[in-house]
């Protein structure tokens, strides 16, 4: 069965997407469209890359750019030929489930955060929800844990016929999986948290949590890893950060590679997630897999992977009450190991790609056969 996946292929979704390939049982082929500003790597199978497109498929709404990548889509789907279109992410999912129903194509979609919740406004998240509901065409919803698709059904008009999920999984962690970050000291204390500064990501808020935290641990830092591409409110946040004098506690560290990335998770404290929203998040994964209790903001996505007082904390948007449950943690050793093991555990359980992979294909095989 030869499935084509198409999406702005960054962060998250380019993780899921290489691991999906990677794992998956030889009865699959693979062929990626990605977007014109993606991540260049190739995508390997077995040590070999997979046939990769790059069409000019862009993160911003632009018609005529828009237009163009549907077309150059509908061409490279008529020649590949797949049995079945994953579409991933806004854009991805517009753009691969219009080329799907033009080349009368069967198509999935995962969202990954519906593009609604990511509206700073009601007018815009009535637009984008507008658009999420003409895009749905013909497609089956695969989200990416059971609260997406809960929220396909309700907010989308997905029928519960059509939508299904399937958790983001990804695989254990090795040693030679992770890269000591060279900036840290040895000793250094300090909180991690990772994702650019957006207005999903909530960062201002990070701030706020972390004034309170210094004024009662000054020797704990805060980093924030993965700044790099779009990130809008980079600016508002390092002037909080300076207005409250943390410059040098807490610390934005540039883009990096995966490796780098776990190195600092490696090393931390704990996890903290301030996030609006999330689709299911992987760096939260990597925390559970890490041995991570995991500070976290009670919404969408975090609550598939958080269990409250077992494995961490969900919270209401509070800086008040995020600094207490980080006090607490800072100061109770035995607590965070205790949280860190059901971390592990519910990380086997429920995201450990091995055992999960055989029930994407399962899905993958009832939607291609309807």
């Amino acid at each position: 069965m030869k499935i084509l996946h198409i999406g702005n292929l960054k962060s998250g979704i380019d993780t899921y997407v290489r691991n999906t390939v990677a794992f998956a049982s030889d009865e699959f082929d693979f062929v990626i469209i990605n977007g014109a500003d993606d991540n260049s790597e190739p995508y390997m199978r077995h040590g070999k890359p997979l046939p990769q497109y790059t069409i000019d498929m862009y993160r911003s709404l632009n018609p005529f750019k828009d237009l163009k990548a549907v077309l150059q889509a509908v061409r490279i789907i008529r020649r590949e030929k797949p049995d079945l279109i994953h579409c991933h992410s806004a854009k991805g999912g517009v753009i691969g489930r219009f080329a799907a129903f033009l080349t009368g194509r069967k198509s999935v979609y995962t969202a990954h955060a519906f593009s609604f919740l990511s509206a700073e406004s009601s007018k815009k998240q009535k637009i984008f929800l507008m658009l999420e509901k003409i895009a749905r065409l013909n497609s089956v919803l695969v989200g990416c844990a059971e609260s997406e698709k809960e929220l396909a059904i309700e907010k989308v008009g997905y029928s519960e016929k059509n939508a299904f999920a399937w958790n983001n999984a990804i695989s254990r962690i090795m040693p030679e999986d992770v890269e000591e970050p060279k900036e840290l000291k040895s000793g250094e204390k300090y909180i991690i948290s990772v994702g650019r500064p957006s207005y999903q990501k909530n960062p201002l808020l990070m701030v706020e949590i972390m004034k309170r935290v210094h004024e009662k641990h000054p020797d704990v830092k805060f980093y924030l890893v993965g700044v790099g591409f779009y990130s809008p409110m980079l600016d508002d946040t390092k002037a909080l950060i300076t207005r409250y004098g943390l410059d040098d506690c807490f610390i934005m560290v540039p883009w990096l590679s995966r490796a780098e990335t776990l190195g600092y998770i490696k090393h931390a404290i704990f996890y903290l997630t301030t996030s609006l929203y999330e689709g299911l998040p992987i760096a939260v994964l990597e925390a559970l897999a890490m041995k991570k209790a995991v500070v976290s903001s009670d919404v969408l996505g975090n609550r598939d992977c958080v269990k409250d007082c077992r494995n961490g904390y969900l919270l209401p948007m509070d800086a008040n009450v995020f600094a207490e449950k980080c006090s607490d943690l800072i100061e109770n050793e035995n607590l965070r190991t205790k949280m860190g093991t059901k971390s592990l555990e519910f990380f086997e359980e429920s995201f450990l790609i091995d055992k999960r992979i055989s029930e994407l294909e399962k899905l993958y095989i009832k939607i291609g056969s309807k």
